[in-house]
């Protein structure tokens, strides 16, 4: 090839790369770059709303011992929490109500990521509106960030309005305090992963260090992790590689892991992975799952009476159970 074609070459590449590029920005602007229109949720009515977590001085229900956080109004269980996946602002005002009529006894919830569509300021305020009124707006919550609430671009980020929602504990590695955590009670440690940050290989490092390190030190407490990127992915091209690599060996010793992110109901030995929101994706022909559902809302509640942890899937729209695990002692 002659230079003047190798010449022409590079321009032909360079011009498809800068068209590929102007088309990327196009269709993923309003993600990217822009916030979303202020469409009305209800502009009349001033709510004001707060988050309560164990990141807090003081948290409804509980008092930090040097044991952990203990339960100050016991309802006769020891602990008793509900799990959901994605949500998406998919949950209505009505779809709260009806969680917290069927278990008044909460003690808290967890959320494992892409609980609001987007992070804009927005969708925060109509996840306000949706949970007012209902159980779930005294209730503590554990929250975990997904791919969905990071800004989309070259290097995606956290916005400060998570942070600012979720005021979690300080005690996780440095590059993600407030995002990766954990919290004690006296028979439970729940470990929150943030699996949205894995881009340097520094990152794989120190998450992965840190997750074996907070599972090993938790002195016989039942160990559960909640992260929003599934080890084994149940749906077909969405196998993230880096989170696999990270913490396949790193969570072997917990004793059940849950995750979002694929929008199905999948449960493959201690890995369960489930979905609240209205969107689902095509499984995987695998008969590596012990339970594989494609399509419907879920959530999970968790109840830890004596040396006995029970874990009960419900279908969000029925209320009908599906599923259960039952672990008489920790894996550690």
């Amino acid at each position: 090839m002659t230079r003047r074609a190798r010449r022409i070459a590079w321009i032909i590449i360079g011009l498809l790369l800068l068209a590929g590029a102007a088309t990327l920005c196009v269709l993923r602007w309003n993600a990217w770059f822009v916030n979303p229109p202020e469409p009305e949720v209800d502009s009349s009515d001033t709510l004001v709303f707060r988050f309560h977590t164990f990141g807090q001085d003081s948290v409804p229900g509980f008092e930090l011992q040097q044991k952990g956080w203990v339960e100050t109004d016991d309802n006769g269980s020891e602990l008793c929490f509900m799990l959901l996946g994605d949500v998406h602002n998919a949950l209505t005002h009505a779809d709260w109500q009806k969680l917290g009529e069927r278990f008044p006894d909460l003690d808290f919830y967890v959320q494992a990521g892409d609980f609001v569509e987007r992070g804009y300021a927005y969708y925060f305020r109509q996840l306000y509106h949706q949970l007012s009124g209902t159980l779930f707006e005294q209730l503590p919550i554990m929250a975990v960030p997904g791919n969905h609430e990071y800004t989309k671009g070259v290097v995606r980020r956290l916005p400060p309005i998570w942070a600012e929602n979720f005021p979690n504990p300080q005690n996780g590695p440095e590059r993600y305090l407030g995002s990766s955590y954990y919290v004690d009670f006296p028979k439970l440690r729940l470990v929150m992963i943030d699996t949205n940050g894995l881009q340097k290989l520094s990152d794989f490092t120190i998450l992965n260090a840190w997750t074996k390190q907070v599972i090993r030190e938790a002195n016989g407490r039942y160990t559960i992790a909640v992260m929003h990127h599934p080890v084994f992915s149940s749906c077909k091209g969405r196998q993230n590689v880096r989170v696999y690599s990270t913490f396949r060996v790193a969570l072997m010793d917990a004793d059940l892991v849950f995750s979002g992110h694929d929008h199905t109901y999948s449960r493959r030995g201690k890995y369960i992975g489930t979905n609240a929101a209205k969107k689902h994706y095509e499984i995987k022909d695998s008969g590596s799952f012990d339970k594989l559902i494609s399509e419907g809302q879920f959530y999970q509640v968790l109840t830890l009476r004596g040396d006995s942890l029970t874990m009960r899937a419900y279908e969000l729209e029925t209320g009908q159970q599906f599923d259960e695990v039952v672990l008489t002692q920790p894996c550690r």
